[in-house]
């Protein structure tokens, strides 16, 4: 079976758990289907170049890219609030991107998946050319991320805007959502939500795959924080660590230490570093980073889906305390939800007063039950079925 893969940025690098979520993805494709042909946007945010993409899946697939200026422009933003089209789609779209999607469509896919809703303004376009499914796989319910955001706006002004924003956005995704021969979606707060709004399409919840690979060694003196900078849910995150809740561990633990790591790292982090708080920038290694500092903490305010970090730390036994937010979806004994600062207190002294060894067990055990790879593919390969 041949199919096209097209998502809304380069799988590699690596940059962000969205990457992380789609190159899994993509070696599940490669599992199922005979033939995987990939189209991917490239953008200021996201340059493609081919380099980065791993020689053994190069080798594998046809990759193809197309560059698209997503950046935002004030005119068209103003504009827009005299429209009821989505702003935040409309930027995705673009004449080359589509006339190189027709040249592609004449290699008769049989499957097409695309990445996000924000894709979905060629999904005419591939109706009039292709025959083949269109799967979307739907890592995020994007507007209830925008919904987050209104929330901690209190900006008058900023707010009636995003406002609009969302509304256009939420009346464009639940209508696409009954356009397309089925969803995949990668949390089970997501999959519920879809489910019941009653469309007539196959619908399966098909979490990011991971292997346990546990750590040998926790300090529980040692904090950390990694993700991608370039989205604002991240960067509040860091400073509400740094800034509210760090200065209260140090009370009950003078020795402990806070990490921060990550790519699209602004400068003025760097400024923030002492004896107790350490600012690394984009590491090497995400797995090297975080087995090395300890217990991840994830205030996460917005959002959507589910924090591939927090899959991540917890496939090498890392115990996770974060936000109802960050932790939705994920139902382990080693994550410890906290809204307030005496929360992340709380779970801190009850972490430190328990045998590490048993929640690296939880976790690991967690993962391996829920996101093995071989399971998920299964549940794939029987999707496309019945779609």
């Amino acid at each position: 079976m041949s199919v096209l893969y097209i998502t809304n940025k380069p799988i590699y690098p690596a940059v962000d758990g969205g990457c992380v979520a789609m190159a899994s993805f993509i070696s599940h494709l490669l599992e199922i289907h005979d033939k995987v042909d990939h189209f991917t946007v490239s953008t200021h945010k996201h340059p493609f170049n081919l380099k980065d993409y791993p020689s053994v899946l190069s080798k594998k697939i046809q990759v193809y890219h197309c560059f698209i200026n997503t950046k935002i422009s004030i005119i068209d933003a103003t504009l827009n609030l005299f429209s009821s089209s989505s702003y935040n789609v409309s930027r995705f779209y673009n004449k080359n991107f589509e006339s190189l999607l027709i040249e592609l469509l004449k290699n008769k896919h049989e499957i097409i998946y695309i990445e996000s809703i924000f894709l979905l303004p060629y999904l005419n376009t591939i109706r009039k050319f292709s025959n083949a499914k269109v799967i979307l796989r739907a890592p995020n319910i994007e507007f209830k991320i925008w919904e987050k955001n209104i929330e901690r706006t209190s900006n008058f002004f900023k707010k009636i805007y995003l406002k609009h924003l969302t509304k256009n956005l939420k009346t464009y995704e639940l209508n696409q959502f009954h356009k397309v021969d089925g969803i995949l979606s990668i949390s089970n707060l997501d999959y519920n939500y879809i489910l019941n709004l009653n469309l007539s399409i196959p619908i399966l919840n098909l979490p990011f795959a991971i292997t346990p690979n546990p750590t040998e060694n926790i300090d529980k003196n040692n904090f950390f924080f990694i993700g991608a900078y370039n989205w604002k849910p991240n960067l509040d995150a860091v400073l509400f660590l740094i800034n509210e809740l760090f200065p209260s561990i140090l009370k009950i633990n003078p020795n402990a230490k806070l990490h921060i790591a990550g790519s699209y790292m602004p400068n003025y982090f760097y400024g923030f570093q002492n004896e107790s708080i350490k600012i690394y920038g984009k590491v090497d290694s995400v797995e090297g980073f975080m087995k090395k500092h300890g217990i991840l903490l994830a205030p996460i305010f917005s959002g959507s889906g589910v924090r591939i970090k927090i899959l991540e730390a917890l496939s090498f036994g890392i115990p996770v305390i974060g936000s109802n937010i960050a932790i939705q979806g994920i139902n382990s004994k080693a994550c410890f939800v906290a809204e307030s600062i005496d929360e992340y207190l709380i779970h801190i002294q009850k972490i430190t007063n328990t045998d590490i060894q048993k929640i690296t067990i939880e976790a690991t055990t967690y993962i391996d039950k829920n996101y093995n790879p071989r399971q998920i593919e299964s549940k794939l390969n029987d999707f496309i079925e019945s779609c």
